[in-house]
């Protein structure tokens, strides 16, 4: 035979405390509050970790980039840029594109979004980011990621977010 157990908790405090908290949380979490915080610890750390990518020709999330074909050498070599290296980086306007652009960030009713980089490329500048993060097939090249995040960059920015929301400033 089944009994009904009756358990009557209660707890005695202030409640002050808890309702600042609440309060605090309200307002670090108000979407422009989170467009800012994006823009000022997100943008900054996926932005160094672009240019680091391109300074050491790849990285933890993209793994090294392969080197360039001796034809792509010779190529470049003619045309007055390094030969071999560096690799993804001609003209620059790649990497400054993925670097330096301006970022958008848009605000909606669940916080906001980070757009980095901010406007989609077009023309040459199209092709360039699909080649290096995608390769092609004719002519055959192999993919040489200059954008992405793993779980080291998912680990900053959730430590960020934590010590934003502890603390309520900036990086």
């Amino acid at each position: 035979m089944a009994r009904d157990a009756i358990v009557d908790i209660i707890l005695k405090g202030d409640a002050r405390q808890v309702h600042r908290m609440l309060e605090h949380l309200g307002t670090s979490l108000a979407p422009p509050a989170v467009g800012t915080w994006l823009g000022m610890t997100v943008d900054p750390w996926i932005r160094q970790r672009a240019r680091e990518r391109f300074r050491r020709e790849g990285d933890d999330v993209t793994g090294p980039w392969a080197p360039l074909k001796m034809a792509t050498q010779q190529i470049r070599s003619q045309q007055g840029y390094g030969s071999a290296h560096p690799i993804n980086r001609r003209t620059g306007r790649l990497e400054a594109y993925i670097t330096g652009g301006p970022n958008r960030i848009t605000i909606h009713s669940l916080g906001a979004t980070l757009y980095l980089p901010g406007n989609p490329p077009f023309g040459e500048l199209k092709t360039k980011v699909e080649t290096a993060q995608f390769g092609k097939v004719k002519p055959s090249t192999v993919a040489r990621p200059v954008m992405g995040m793993n779980e080291r960059d998912l680990l900053a920015v959730l430590t960020d977010l934590s010590l934003y929301l502890a603390v309520g400033q900036f990086r």
